[in-house]
This record gives structure tokens, C-alpha cells and sequence, in this order.
């Protein structure tokens, strides 16, 4: 299969039903094929979150137009007392200065070193640590130790079980294709109340989200992130990290910090939440 496909299926330009399962089954088998799909989305992100297009004023535009062909003046623009203003005023230099500034502008834009993402080493794991408790919770799932309290698929019903059961922010209960949301739980910490709920997948995967309001762990009185995680979250990023049997991400939505604890292929991980 043509590896042009995985950018047509990232843009969601493919309509044909059955060849979208067949990039996603590729995707999902193929190493090589879910390598690319990881290398696009990557690209994708940086791209649309570190080189947003801003449009040059006006006035510099017309400049550097009577500059290049002044013979075909377009327009003569009122004398200005910006740092602008005296810019291109010798006309020996002008087109050599516009050149220097696009060519600047073009180098401080794709020489940026994108952030990235923060080591989290065990040792920084504390029991108060969110991505302890998270990783810990997941277990506890999985093993059937841990159970909801309310059994729904209902969306809303589970943001009014969080509401009434003393939960003090608003909790994002999103849906998916490929899971079932079946249930959540509050827990309890220095009479806190804190909101998690789960999904499973058809193939028995489980998805279990943990997000507490962004105050609690800036306060760290009962629960904490590491510092240089917390920053970069904050920054619009979102955060994956890989283990053998379980993938675990962090995002901030709206107020909440949000990590999802998962056996579920990466990508569906990914593809859900970094984007919400």
C-alpha cells in the first residue's frame, strides 16, 4: 500500500469505509506503517502548534513592494515615526535590508528546538504523585481490585454521580467509537473529592481517565505533579509515555489536569485525547 494513504487517513480525507480499516489495520500490525503514522502526526503537531502564520502589517508590505519595483510605485505611505519608519530610506540598501529580514525571520522560525517532553524518572514517583496514583489505580483495575461505584454509559449521569458526590469541579466525560464508557468512581483524599472514570474497548482494552482541577496540584496540599510535567502541559503539549503493557498520557482540558492510564494501542490513545 502506498504510504501516501497514512496522510490522506491523518487529514481524513479518505471516504471509502473499507480502506480506512485497511490503513488502520496496517497501522495497527505493521511496525513500519506505525511508524510513519507516529513521524506524520508529529510533524502535523509541531507544525500547527509552533509555526502558526501571522500576516506582516500593511504598511511594511507596501514598503518592501515600492522597494523592489520603484518604477511601479503602488502607493507612497505617510511619513511614520515607528522603527520602521526609516528602514528602507536609502535606496541602497533596501532591497539588500528586505532580503536580510525575510531570510532572518525564515531561520528564527525553523531553527526552534521544539520543547521536549520531561523524563519522569521512579524516583520522583511519591506517593502524592498523580502519575503514582494513576498507575497505580490502572492496576488495581485491571486486576479487579478496584470497581465503579456507578455502572452507566450515560455521560451525563456520571458528571451529576461526580457533582453529588462532592466532586468541586466540572469533570470532561468525552465519548468514543472504539470504547464504551462503563463506569467511574470518586475518591476520597483530606476530604477532597476526586473524579475518574472508564472505558473498555471490543477487545477488552481499558481506558481509565484521573483529572483533578489544575489548583490542587499547584497548591500540592494533597496531590502534586512533577514541576517541569505540570509546565509543559501548561504549554498546550500533551504527554506519552510507553511502557510494555500499557500506554499512560497526560493533557490539560480546560481547567483539568487529565491523565489516561490504557492497554490500548498507542495511537487510539493519542488520536483521542491530544486532540480534544
Amino acid at each position: 500500500m502506498n504510504k501516501e494513504l497514512i496522510t490522506a487517513f491523518i487529514d481524513n480525507e479518505i471516504r471509502d469505509d473499507s480502506l480506512k480499516e485497511e490503513i488502520r489495520h496496517l497501522i495497527d500490525t505493521d511496525k513500519e506503517y506505525w511508524f510513519e503514522y507516529q513521524v506524520q502526526l508529529l510533524v502535523k503537531r509541531i507544525a500547527k502548534e509552533k509555526y502558526k502564520k501571522s500576516s506582516a502589517p500593511g504598511h511594511l508590505k507596501i514598503r518592501i513592494l515600492n522597494q523592489i519595483a520603484p518604477d511601479q510605485k503602488i502607493y507612497e505611505p505617510h511619513k511614520e515615526t515607528s522603527i520602521w519608519a526609516g528602514l528602507f530610506s536609502k535606496p541602497a540598501f533596501s532591497f539588500a535590508t528586505a532580503i536580510l529580514i525575510v531570510v532572518s525571520i525564515v531561520l528564527i522560525l525553523f531553527n526552534r528546538t521544539p520543547q521536549q517532553p520531561p523524563e519522569i524518572s521512579e524516583e520522583q514517583l511519591t506517593p502524592d504523585n498523580m502519575f503514582y496514583q494513576a498507575e497505580n489505580n490502572f492496576k488495581a483495575i485491571v486486576q479487579g481490585k478496584l470497581s465503579p461505584q456507578l455502572l452507566t454509559g450515560d455521560p451525563e449521569k456520571i458528571k451529576s454521580f461526580f457533582e453529588s458526590s462532592g466532586v468541586k469541579y466540572s469533570a470532561l466525560v468525552p465519548t468514543f467509537a472504539e470504547w464504551s464508557l462503563i463506569g467511574a468512581v470518586v475518591s476520597e483524599d483530606k476530604e477532597e473529592k476526586f473524579a475518574h472514570h472508564v472505558y473498555a474497548g471490543k477487545k477488552g482494552e481499558i481506558v481509565y481517565v484521573f483529572q483533578v482541577d489544575e489548583s490542587y496540584l499547584k497548591s500540592r496540599e494533597i496531590i502534586s505533579l512533577n514541576d517541569n510535567l505540570l509546565q509543559y502541559l501548561e504549554q498546550g503539549n500533551c504527554f506519552v509515555k510507553t511502557e510494555k503493557d500499557k500506554v499512560l498520557l497526560f493533557k490539560k482540558i480546560n481547567h483539568n489536569i487529565c491523565v489516561v492510564v490504557s492497554n490500548a494501542p498507542v495511537q487510539e490513545v493519542q488520536n483521542n485525547f491530544c486532540n480534544i
